[in-house]
């Protein structure tokens, strides 16, 4: 069993969870351990990650269209804000390669033992040979190793309303561990720089743009709205 020391989180006053190994159904897996729940940890084959592999909408599906997917063109997407995996994990499913960066350690261990356990899955094993992880600040990885890279994808996080549902473990954890994200103005600036064709940011439906960059265009579902800022035309096939 291997468990880590973290320290506490000066911006939600909380304890960080610990991470170990622990046997759910039969299987191995690491992780994380919030003290006020139960375990996290990533299944790329189970869940809401399958049910959107199975049944989320194929390309048609808004956030296909938003990183300019179609039948004739898959881009190359490095997903800068990764978090749990899951649209990551769509955009692999799709045909993309995906380069996902993940600024916290504990997240970036348990996607990377979830891809792991994953690639030994002959149902998912194409996918996930798609999908490289980084543990890495995007801004700084972005900006240092400019990769070549069709689309930059963002999903920030945002400090909670007041007056709202208590979150999903997973974006409770996700909370604790990273807390809002106060760089996204920077990030997307690096994005930009960097992204051949677009960046795409994901904002709940009626949110403020990043900074107040109006993108050049939109694409809306009843929850979510994809700010597109757009560099240059995708490829005419």
């Amino acid at each position: 069993m291997v468990a880590y020391s973290m320290t506490q989180n000066t911006q939600s006053g909380l304890s960080q969870p610990t991470i170990e190994y622990i046997l759910d159904q039969g299987q191995t897996k690491l992780a994380i351990l919030p003290a006020d729940s139960g375990p996290v940890f990533i299944d790329f084959n189970a869940g809401k990650k399958a049910h959107r592999r199975q049944f989320g909408g194929g390309k048609g599906q808004p956030l296909a269209r938003a990183i300019g997917l179609h039948t004739q063109y898959i881009p190359s997407v490095i997903d800068a804000t990764a978090g749990m995996g899951s649209d990551s994990f769509v955009f692999a499913s799709l045909g993309c390669e995906v380069l996902m960066i993940e600024k916290s350690e504990p997240v970036a261990q348990i996607l990377a033992d979830g891809l792991a356990r994953g690639l030994q899955d002959p149902e998912i094993q194409d996918i996930l040979n798609r999908i490289t992880l980084v543990n890495a600040d995007a801004t700084e990885y972005l900006l240092q190793e400019k990769p070549s890279v069709d689309v930059i994808y963002l999903d920030p996080m945002y400090p909670e309303k007041k007056k709202s549902a208590a979150p999903k473990k997973e974006m409770k954890l996700l909370q604790t561990l990273v807390g809002p994200d106060l760089d996204s103005q920077n990030l997307l600036a690096a994005a930009r720089q960097i992204a051949k064709y677009r960046v795409v940011v994901k904002r709940p439906k009626g949110a403020p743009y990043i900074g107040g960059q109006k993108p050049q265009a939109e694409i809306s579902s009843p929850n979510t709205r994809y700010d597109l800022y757009i560099n240059r035309a995708l490829p005419s096939l």
